[in-house]
């Protein structure tokens, strides 16, 4: 019994150090899986976009201007910037006769500088613009005269919080209409004459053109009345010229519109640069009424 044990303890003791080495091969062979937190910084630059110009519109359409001022005229634009309509900072603008350019230089017949536009609330990449320019009477007409064929243009340019600038203009740009327009002076008065006499010098009326176009005028009026007689003084007995001409030379006055010459330009500057002097005088008939005599006399702008 005492040698069936003895020889059964070797057995076990090969047993167990097989199993301890099982063991133990396993636990080196196979690593063990240990959690662990790793973490990534990704970074990204986002470059600045320049702003873009879309919509523009030039209001009125036709511009029609008002005699001896200005005329106000309206631009307006969406501008627009990917990196958001908060990004753009600020708007020109430049309204200007087609023929010249958007870089022309200021001038007041045919290029207008708008240094700072209005802008509206961004509304995500846009914000709208307002631009205003007070045109002048005499700014270049584009309906028809030496520019008929041309518009008048407005380019609007939008600049970021980087400077990155961009530019848009009218798709349909309008008309700047003639003006044909003058002022002439109020009254004539040819004093104290007799009956049977005539004016011994000229009385002069000055007519200045003060729209934006060469004009020649027609003139026209009415006999003469006084208030203390039943007699008049027919309209024909006044004459006038564009020359201190002695009674008899000039051009009878009528009841009917009778055109006038002029030699006057385009104005070029406010005030007008252009004016004319008609030369006036009167024969009054013998055996006239004593009394102080008034008429009427029109002077009406027209087409030169």
């Amino acid at each position: 019994m005492t040698e069936k044990v003895k020889k059964s303890i070797p057995w076990l003791l090969i047993l167990t150090l097989i199993a301890l080495s099982c063991a133990m091969g396993f636990q080196l062979g196979v690593p063990k899986i240990k959690a662990d937190t790793n973490t990534v910084t990704p970074t990204v630059t986002v470059g600045n976009a320049a702003p873009t110009v879309s919509n523009v519109n030039l209001t009125p359409n036709p511009i029609v201007l008002t005699e001896n001022t200005t005329t106000t005229v309206t631009c307006t634009a969406t501008l627009t910037d990917t990196n958001g309509g908060s990004d753009i900072t600020s708007a020109t603008a430049t309204i200007y006769r087609s023929g010249v350019g958007s870089n022309c230089s200021a001038d007041d017949n045919n290029c207008y500088k708008v240094a700072s536009c209005t802008l509206g609330t961004p509304s995500g990449n846009d914000v709208n613009a307002t631009c205003t320019a007070d045109i002048w009477f005499h700014a270049d007409p584009t309906d028809s005269g030496p520019y008929g064929g041309e518009t008048w243009q407005c380019e609007v340019t939008a600049v970021d919080s980087q400077s990155a600038t961009g530019s848009g203009t009218d798709s349909t740009p309008p008309n700047l209409n003639t003006l044909n327009a003058i002022i002439v002076t109020a009254s004539i008065n040819y004093g104290t004459l007799s009956p049977g006499a005539t004016s011994s010098a000229s009385e002069i009326i000055t007519a200045t053109t003060t729209g934006n176009a060469a004009v020649d005028v027609q003139l026209s009026g009415t006999d003469m009345t006084s208030t203390s007689t039943t007699s008049t003084i027919p309209v024909g007995q006044q004459e006038y010229a564009l020359s201190s001409v002695d009674y008899g030379s000039g051009t009878d006055l009528s009841g009917t519109p009778a055109p006038l010459e002029l030699e006057s330009a385009k104005p070029t500057t406010h005030p007008s640069d252009q004016s004319d002097d008609i030369y006036w005088r009167i024969g009054i008939p013998s055996g006239q009424d004593p009394g102080t005599y008034t008429g009427t006399t029109t002077v009406d702008a027209i087409a030169d």
